[in-house]
């Protein structure tokens, strides 16, 4: 195993001349006239290939890189942080014209004259979708571990995996050669330290910690990867320094903050304006309430996610390679996201939290070590792979590549599985909640029969049960239990209604929960009929 700096493309900068070795002027790119318009686009692709601009193709749009990062409503970065950018037209002419000299036939005198790039010109080559241009799958400022223990650590193009390293020359130290479990445990040591300060509940919550610090160096070669959720009963536990410590190591800058919000519609732009412009680490600070949204849901569990760019008509798909981490005061994890989350608790145990003192801030303890600590990193990780073992855990769906290579590694080393925090967000989902009281509820009142949704309702009201006269008949008790049940999901505007009964069955139908489920069995006149069912 040894690092692998041989194998990448040094890349251009866009914004100066770039010219081959031996040359003293820019390739040139003759216009004769009307009718030549293919011609002159196929020969710009190409001596842009050949000068090596730094253009890349991405989810469908060509894009650059730029060095002044831009914030907008909802979504604050770093000023210095880089940013994968479509080309729009004049941007693309721009490139053109410091890359190649462009000429143009004068009509009057039949002389080619040095112009601009023509804006035809680049609209045509962004209208066309197929390009000879490089894929860029992730830009990233740190070293990468790949999945057979080699790390990819200076500067460049990785044609292989599509990864872009922006990293400045000697930042980071060479990584070892085949490294043993002796090693590893010394670096998980001087990692556990720079976490020493965290008031973590227990072992498991410093797992999940630790997993979200090694994250970032696989994560461009990942198709996905979880969630990580920081929790805390008051502020000033140290969440969000957490958060900064990782992005600050992997990155050398704070993470792409976000502001969580109720508006799915809102939240999947942001989401998606993070993921298109590369950001490394997205965190949602501060988050209060529940953390629920199918578009989170779909970005943690998908390689790629399509969304429309900000400010054109355009569409892109772009790979969703960033580590997603979201903080905030007793978090409530909703739904399909408890599965795709893993959620560290901090509780320091006082009543002003704010006010402890600390040793030293781990924030500024990383961003002047970083070489070091990014080293201790790539060990773990690096020597798990060397040594050929294999960690048998239960498996975790959507994310078996991150597994092998984070969560297997810290197991090995015999810190507590990350995974099994889950069980902490499913215990609280309120979601899990309301099913698991309507399954116990709706079979204590209805056992095996079938029911509607309009009976249901009807075995919560006393009263109207006595005037239907039919059905089974629930002690107080049951009753009671069933009315509270049913006004957690289908109450609107202080009545239960049995369309909202309905459609909330629906959405839950086939989900176990405490051995059972709800199961449709057939339509019938004035609605479909429902079963529990219960499951060994």
């Amino acid at each position: 195993m040894r690092a692998v700096p041989g194998n990448l493309e040094v890349v251009s900068d866009v914004r100066a001349p770039a010219l081959l070795p031996g040359e003293v002027c820019r390739p040139v790119l003759d216009i004769e006239g009307n009718g030549d318009l293919a011609r002159v686009c196929d020969d710009a692709e190409h001596l842009l290939l050949k000068v090596g601009a730094a253009i890349y193709q991405r989810g469908g749009v060509l894009v650059r890189i730029v060095r002044e990062a831009a914030d907008q409503p909802g979504l604050k970065r770093d000023v210095s942080a880089p940013r994968i950018v479509p080309f729009d037209d004049l941007s693309l002419c721009d490139v053109i014209t410091r890359h190649i000299e462009v000429r143009k036939r004068n009509r009057k005198t039949q002389d080619l004259v040095c112009v601009d790039c023509p804006r035809v010109v680049a609209q045509t080559i962004l209208a066309r979708k197929e390009w000879r241009f490089r894929y860029l799958e992730a830009l990233v400022e740190h070293p990468v571990v790949l999945e057979d223990g080699r790390v990819l650590w200076e500067s460049g193009y990785h044609a292989e995996s599509g990864i872009l390293l922006d990293i400045e020359p000697f930042t980071f130290q060479s990584p070892y050669d085949d490294p043993d479990k002796d090693y590893a445990q010394e670096h998980l040591a001087r990692l556990c330290e720079l976490l020493g300060g965290f008031a973590f509940v227990d072992k498991l919550d410093l797992s999940v910690a630790l997993a979200f610090l090694l994250t970032p160096f696989v994560r461009p070669l990942l198709q996905t990867a979880p969630a990580f959720a920081f929790d805390a009963h008051a502020a000033g536990s140290g969440k969000s320094t957490l958060v900064r410590t990782g992005a600050v190591m992997s990155t050398g800058r704070e993470p792409a903050f976000l502001t969580y919000g109720d508006d799915p519609v809102e939240l999947e732009k942001l989401l998606f304006a993070a993921l298109l412009a590369g950001d490394q680490q997205i965190a949602m600070d501060n988050v209060i309430g529940s953390v629920r949204g199918a578009v989170l849901a779909v970005i943690l569990t998908s390689a790629i996610y399509r969304g429309r760019v900000l400010g054109q008509s355009a569409t892109a798909t772009v790979p969703t390679k960033a580590v997603i981490s979201m903080n905030g005061n007793n978090l409530q994890i909703v739904g399909d996201l408890t599965r795709r989350t893993l959620v560290c608790r901090i509780d320091p145990e006082c009543e002003r939290p704010a006010e402890r003192e600390f040793a030293f801030d781990p924030v500024e303890e990383v961003r002047s070590m970083r070489s070091e600590y990014v080293l201790h990193a790539l060990t773990i990780m690096q020597a798990y792979i060397a040594s050929g073992d294999c960690v048998q855990l239960r498996p975790f769906g959507s994310f078996e590549a991150w597994s092998r290579l984070v969560r297997e590694p810290l197991v090995w080393l015999g810190l507590p599985d990350p995974v099994d925090s889950i069980r902490v967000l499913e215990a609280a989902d309120p979601e899990r909640e309301q099913l698991r009281a309507m399954l116990t509820s709706v079979e204590s009142v209805f056992e095996r029969r079938e029911f509607k949704a309009t009976e249901a309702i009807h075995a919560s009201q006393a009263r109207r049960q006595a005037e239907l006269g039919g059905g089974p008949v629930p002690s107080d008790d049951q009753r009671e239990a069933l009315a509270e049940a049913l006004q957690a999901v289908c109450e609107r505007n202080g009545e239960l209604n049995s369309k909202a009964l309905g459609r909330w069955l629906l959405g839950m139908q086939g989900r176990i929960e405490g051995g059972m489920r709800f199961v449709r069995i057939r339509e019938a006149r004035g609605g479909a009929m429902w079963r529990i069912e219960r499951k060994v």
